[in-house]
């Protein structure tokens, strides 16, 4: 039974994602239709194209953690799922997509408590650099920032902590406890953490500079990259922390024009996270349908195997 469904399951969940990108598209239109006909279609393009590139460069880092832990899918394979699995952030809820991801691990012959661990691993080094870089960014472009925003630089450091591997491990024995599995969380190595944190990194550098190139064109020229990179960073972490926003809808966009009122206007910020959103969409459209294309959708197993 289980064998004669799973198919079929897997191109439900295929669909209801196309569904919801489709809306999430179709929905945003008419709200940025004007502010794309002020700046003209090459900034969304290139914003876009920015996008996409983040979006690959967190596939990687997300890798470099579940290889750490044992996931030996070829590299192609590996991508397809994560950026299928990105659809899942359009759901109300922060688990979807290393739901989608763990699914494929165990399909490797990795434990259900391995995979896990490893993707919400993954998902960690994000939500840590997202933090680190915001702060950086936001204190050090941004004039006056250090006496209001002097608790981001504190987060930022607690969130580099977080991230060695003896205190990483120590969390992940404490979550597993929590959780009630019975396992021993999984040793991963200071050097993956180190390439998972390095394309975390050019993740944010790309997603800042889609901010910035969309400011600029809305006319936003007092905002450097620096301020635009941090901003959007820490809009992002305020979006992922309210779970029951899908993909952050609302608080982002609010987060993202408050930090940003001391170098633009709030119409421009505004129409700024406008545009960001159906950019950002629009990418993961894309990596839906590259994902679909590369991933085998087959039953089975492969790699290594765990211990149930």
């Amino acid at each position: 039974m289980r064998r004669r469904l799973g198919p079929w399951l897997r191109w439900g969940v295929f669909a209801l994602a196309v569904l919801l990108i489709a809306w999430a598209v179709a929905s945003q239109w008419s709200a940025v239709a004007d502010a794309a006909a002020a700046v003209g279609p090459w900034p969304v393009v290139g914003a876009t194209a920015l996008a996409a590139v983040a979006l690959a460069a967190n596939a990687l880092s997300w890798r470099a953690v579940m290889a750490s832990v044992g996931l030996t899918a070829p590299w192609g394979e590996a991508a397809g799922v994560f950026l299928v699995s990105q659809a899942g952030k359009y759901v109300p809820g922060a688990v979807w997509p290393v739901l989608a991801q763990a699914e494929f691990a165990r399909a490797h012959g990795m434990s259900r408590a391995r995979a896990m661990t490893g993707s919400l691993v993954a998902m960690a080094v994000g939500v840590a650099m997202a933090g680190i870089v915001g702060a950086v960014g936001l204190v050090a472009f941004s004039p006056g920032a250090l006496a209001a925003y002097w608790w981001a630089l504190v987060l930022a450091a607690a969130l580099a902590v977080m991230l060695t591997p003896p205190v990483l491990s120590r969390l992940l024995a404490i979550a597993l406890r929590v959780l009630r599995r019975d396992a021993e969380p999984p040793e991963i190595s200071g050097r993956a953490l180190a390439f998972a944190a390095a394309w975390s990194v050019v993740n944010w550098v790309a997603l800042g500079a889609h901010a910035w190139l969309l400011l600029r064109a809305l006319g936003g020229s007092d905002a450097s990259l620096g301020l635009a990179m941090g901003a959007f960073a820490l809009a992002w972490l305020v979006g992922f922390v309210v779970v029951f926003a899908p993909a952050g809808v609302g608080p982002r966009e609010a987060a993202l024009v408050a930090l940003l009122a001391t170098a633009v206007s709030a119409p421009q910020a505004l129409a700024l996270a406008l545009l960001s959103r159906f950019a950002m969409t629009l990418a993961d459209a894309t990596g839906l349908g590259v994902g679909a294309a590369v991933r085998r959708w087959r039953p089975g197993t492969q790699g290594r195997t765990d211990s149930p």
